[in-house]
């Protein structure tokens, strides 16, 4: 599969500092908060497809098909609620993708 979740890419962007330091992760943690209060259009915690499609529109990423947001919803979406949470993303910075959805 063609690179993807380049959205995740932008939330999770690596900090300066050594990968592994206390101070790069909390600088991961405060830009990731950043981006999902800016894609989290409705402002009610979490989300949605939709919500990270539009998020991928107006970063100006192209050839992310629908395919490929179901992927990700179903990769992040933990507690399968159909959203992805504060909590859920910033998992993600822990929690590398699966080679199959790269």
């Amino acid at each position: 599969m063609k690179p993807m979740f380049p959205l995740f890419l932008l939330l999770a962007a690596c900090a300066s500092e050594a990968p592994h330091s206390e101070e790069a992760h909390n600088r991961k943690v405060m830009a990731l908060q950043e981006k999902f209060d800016r894609f989290d259009y409705d402002a009610n915690g979490e989300l949605t497809k939709a919500e990270v499609a539009q998020g991928v529109r107006e970063s100006g990423v192209t050839g992310v098909t629908e395919a490929d947001l179901d992927a990700l919803m179903k990769h992040y979406d933990v507690n399968r609620d159909g959203g992805i949470s504060r909590w859920e993303t910033q998992r993600a910075i822990d929690s590398p993708l699966p080679e199959d959805l790269h």
